[in-house]
């Protein structure tokens, strides 16, 4: 169980901070704190196992359920027989000084031959039915995990890739992405402590919310079981319904939240719908369960089919694809900018890479026509959301418009999914972009905002001649914007060429047109958006802009160095990606 500490710790941090708040009534900064301090926690063990599962990888890491194979590595000496490379089945007794061990005659065992020292028995679909006695190692049965491995060191087998239970699993693409929600949820956090700093009420419920919703978010990445995929995606989306509506004293808040609760209530009813038709037709509700049922199956039922469309319904919602795009920009608008700033990153994220995990195992794609549904939401999707950024004037909504093309991008590396490893690392590649531009956009407009104003400062005019007022902001803002543009040198220029490399490889040329028309329009709305930065003001702004603009290194927030960070690792990865493509790389998911 060391393989959730992110969960446990999490969960003891909004324990602690729920009595220090109802209890202690602890003010906002040491609220703030104390929710910070349990995100570092949680980012360091699950940094520290992600390191540990990259360089300890196991040499056998097949785990199967009880329809799937289930790798067994026992001692073998040199005098172990030859077994035939087809997986002959056959009933033997192998004796051996060391151990004895007595199969039943009336089942059989299917045996592969490894390129390896160690032998691999594989049973497929059946059951052994007296146990396996191991006198040397105390090993009975099969074992379930590799921690019942007995060719694995104690030590070592506890750090690498398993199935923790049916529900979750620990590898390093779960690891990675979970490091990338702490990350986000510790700026939000530092972002919202300074947003929160000119009221004299006290807002530690907001940082138990914001556990809860990260707590969310970690426990979807986890997920390898559609009922654990399910719950992932309500303790996401519950806490999102009070971040938006919290500051309900702010234009157009109860509105957004109020909106996003009925559409998230509905995608979630599409979502178990299309589960429950799901299993129906498969039995399964396990990831690798289901790999194995559509692998097997000859033709998809009109069962089975109607259940993937009901899902992709639900998750179309939650990621506001082309058609359930309309909720988006409305509920941008309405929520204060470092919810928006959650919203964009950490709410689809963690969907999207929950979602990518079930694809990757599951041929889904591999059917005509969940294909072509797939190939027009994302075209729809790209079109749709350039078009609609170029008339507005609203950073918010442009952003949430942003959002809508972006996602579309990146089912293309769905789309493309046979091609597994390249899908993955362009997934991780362009998300982490994704994450560092908005970062820098929606992290300066919260800056530049307070939570006693009724709007935040996210207009066009408001931006204007910023770079005049605050220069490094400005600059920062404008890197996030080349990034999102796909602009060369940015870490979203890395992203937007695997995109249209994964897609060359795959075929998919209406897609890679589309990719093509959307960057072009999208340059245009973001270059007008970075020019608006370097307005020079008039002569009466400019005195009192010289007059506050004495830049101090004690003034320097640990929000605003947080940015600037966010900036120059947007630079460092599309000057240098190689280092990002490892990193990615080594987030390899296991395949059960």
């Amino acid at each position: 169980m060391i393989a959730l500490l992110p969960i446990f710790i999490l969960s003891f941090a909004i324990i602690v901070l729920l009595i220090a708040l109802f209890v202690y009534k602890l003010e906002t900064k040491k609220c703030a704190i104390l929710a910070t301090s349990g995100l570092i926690c949680a980012l360091i063990s699950s940094s520290i196992l992600g390191i540990l599962i990259s360089y300890n990888t196991p040499a056998i890491t097949d785990i199967s359920s009880d329809n799937m194979q289930i790798s067994v590595a026992t001692p073998q000496d040199t005098s172990t027989q030859d077994t035939s490379s087809q997986g002959t089945t056959t009933q033997e007794t192998t004796s051996q000084d060391s151990t004895d061990t007595d199969l039943s005659t009336e089942q059989t065992i299917a045996v592969d031959a490894v390129p390896t020292e160690q032998e691999t028995s594989s049973a497929q679909n059946e059951q052994i039915s007296e146990p396996i006695d191991q006198e040397s190692d105390d090993f009975v049965g099969p074992p379930q995990n590799i921690d019942d491995n007995p060719q694995v060191d104690d030590t070592q087998s506890k750090w690498r890739a398993h199935q923790i239970t049916a529900l979750f699993t620990c590898d390093g693409y779960g690891l990675l992405y979970t490091s990338l929600i702490l990350i986000i949820a510790i700026v939000v956090a530092s972002l919202a402590y300074q947003w929160f700093i000119q009221e004299k009420v006290e807002h530690g419920l907001f940082y138990v919310i914001l556990l809860f919703m990260a707590l969310g978010g970690i426990t979807l990445v986890y997920a390898s079981h559609l009922m654990s995929f399910c719950l992932g995606v309500e303790m996401l989306s519950i806490p999102f319904v009070g971040l938006i509506g919290y500051q309900y004293m702010q234009t157009h808040a109860l509105e957004a939240a109020i909106k996003y609760m009925i559409l998230s209530a509905i995608a979630s009813s599409f979502l178990l719908m299309g589960i429950a038709f799901y299993y129906a037709a498969t039995g399964e509700l396990t990831f690798s369960g289901l790999s194995y049922q559509l692998s097997t199956m000859s033709y998809p039922s009109i069962l089975l089919l109607i259940g993937i469309c009901l899902i992709l319904v639900g998750i179309g919602f939650k990621l506001s694809l082309v058609p359930f795009q309309l909720w988006l920009p409305d509920v941008y608008q309405g929520a204060p900018t470092v919810v928006a700033l959650l919203l964009s990153t950490v709410g689809k994220v963690a969907l999207f890479c929950a979602m990518a995990r079930l694809f990757l195992l599951a041929p889904i794609v591999n059917n005509e026509t969940i294909r072509i549904i797939l190939v027009s939401m994302a075209f729809c999707s790209i079109l749709w959301g350039n078009l609609s950024a170029l008339m507005q004037r609203s950073l918010k909504r442009l952003l949430a418009y942003s959002s809508i093309a972006h996602f579309g991008y990146l089912l293309i590396a769905l789309i493309a999914v046979q091609y597994q490893v390249l899908a993955l690392e362009t997934i991780g590649v362009y998300l982490i972009g994704y994450i560092l531009a908005n970062i820098c956009i929606l992290g300066v407009i919260s800056l530049e905002s307070h939570s006693n104003e009724l709007q935040d400062h996210e207009n066009e005019i408001d931006l204007s001649g910023l770079f005049w007022r605050r220069p490094v902001l400005a600059l920062t803002m404008g890197i996030g914007f080349l990034s999102l543009a796909g602009v060369p040198l940015t870490a979203g220029f890395v992203g937007r060429f695997l995109l249209i490399l994964l897609g060359v490889t795959a075929e998919l040329w209406w897609l890679i047109a589309a990719v093509v028309i959307g960057s072009t329009i999208g340059l245009y709305f973001y270059a007008r958006l970075i020019l608006n930065l370097y307005i020079r003001p008039t002569h009466d702004e400019q005195s009192n802009y010289n007059s506050n603009n004495r830049l101090k290194w004690q003034d320097i927030t640990v929000s605003e160095s947080l940015i600037v960070l966010a900036a120059v690792l947007t630079i460092v990865c599309g000057v240098y990606p190689k280092w990002l493509f490892n990193l990615v790389s080594m987030a390899q998911y296991l395949t059960t």
